[in-house]
C-alpha cells in the first residue's frame, strides 16, 4: 500500500495553495456480471488511489517522417504548400528549400517557418495544418521482455492486458501488483492510477489488467519488485511530469507535454 505521507503534491497555484495527498486505498476492479463486458475507470464504482499533479498540460503531436501537412503563409499563396515530410526528415518549400520538420510540434514548426520567411517576406503569418499523421498509440514502459519501453499501436491493445503482451509480457524481475497507468485527465492533470487488484493470486492480478480499458497516449509502466521504484517513479510525474514523461516515452511517442500557464 502507498503511504499518503509519501506522496503530497504541493499546489504551486496561490488560489489553491493546499496539499494533495494521494487517496490510499487499493483499486478494486470489479468482475464483470456478464460474459464479455468490460468496464473502463469511470464506470467502475470502486475506490481508487490517484496521484495527481498539480500543474496543468497539453499534448503537443510531434511530427515525423511520413507525416504530410498544409502549410499556409497568410497573404503569399504561392508560397503555400500541402507537404509531405521525408525519410529524412525534411520538407521543401518555396524561397526556404530544406528545413526539418521531423521531432517538431505543429506550433514549433510554424514558429520556425515564420522566422525563415521573414528574411523574404513581410511579416509572414504561417499556419501549420497535419493533413495526414501517424495512428494513436499507447506506451508500456519497465520491466518488460526483451525491451524495457514500446509503443504499442491504441488499436491493437484496448485493454492494459494486451498491451504489456504485445509489448512483450513481464520479466521475472516485474512487480505484476504493482502496475500503474499514467493519464493526462480533462482537465490536464497527469494522474497516476495503480492497477492492482483487491483478489489474491495471479488470476486476479490479470482479470485487473484485463478489465482497465486504455486511451490513446495512456502510459502503463511496469516497476520492478521493489516497491520503492513505483514511488520515485510516480514522484516524478507529481514534481516534474513533463520531463518524466517526454524522458520516459519521447523517443518514440507521437506526442510531448507542454505546461499550461494560467493567468
Amino acid at each position: 500500500m502507498l503511504s499518503t505521507k509519501r506522496f503530497v503534491c504541493h499546489l504551486s497555484d496561490l488560489a489553491a495553495v493546499r496539499t494533495l495527498a494521494a487517496l490510499v486505498a487499493t483499486v478494486i476492479l470489479a468482475t464483470f456480471a456478464v460474459a464479455g463486458q468490460q468496464k473502463s475507470f469511470k464506470e467502475i464504482s470502486a475506490p481508487q488511489e490517484v496521484t495527481q499533479s498539480s500543474l496543468q498540460f497539453h499534448k503537443e503531436y510531434v511530427f515525423a517522417a511520413g507525416d504530410s501537412m498544409e502549410i499556409v503563409v497568410r497573404r503569399a499563396p504561392e508560397v503555400s504548400r500541402v507537404v509531405s515530410i521525408r525519410p529524412d526528415g525534411y520538407i521543401s518549400l518555396p524561397l526556404l528549400q530544406d528545413i526539418q520538420a521531423a521531432g517538431l510540434t505543429p506550433s514549433e514548426l510554424a514558429a520556425k517557418l515564420m522566422r525563415l520567411f521573414s528574411a523574404r517576406l513581410f511579416e509572414p503569418e504561417v499556419y501549420v495544418l497535419p493533413t495526414q499523421v501517424r495512428q494513436a498509440m499507447v506506451y508500456v514502459t519497465g520491466e518488460l521482455q526483451p525491451t524495457s519501453g514500446v509503443a504499442i499501436p491504441f488499436r491493437d491493445a484496448p485493454t492494459a492486458a494486451q498491451a504489456i503482451a504485445l509489448a512483450g509480457g513481464f520479466r521475472r524481475s516485474a512487480s505484476m501488483r504493482h502496475v500503474t497507468l499514467i493519464r493526462l485527465s480533462a482537465d490536464g492533470h497527469l494522474q497516476a492510477l495503480p492497477l492492482e487488484s483487491s483478489t489474491g493470486g495471479t488470476s486476479g492480478i490479470y482479470m485487473a489488467l484485463r478489465a482497465t480499458l486504455l486511451q490513446p497516449d495512456d502510459i502503463v509502466f511496469v516497476p520492478e519488485s521493489a516497491r520503492s521504484q513505483v514511488e520515485r517513479f510516480i514522484d516524478d510525474f507529481i514534481n516534474r511530469p513533463a520531463t518524466a514523461v517526454n524522458m520516459v516515452v519521447g523517443s518514440y511517442a507521437n506526442f510531448k507535454l507542454v505546461e499550461q500557464f494560467t493567468k
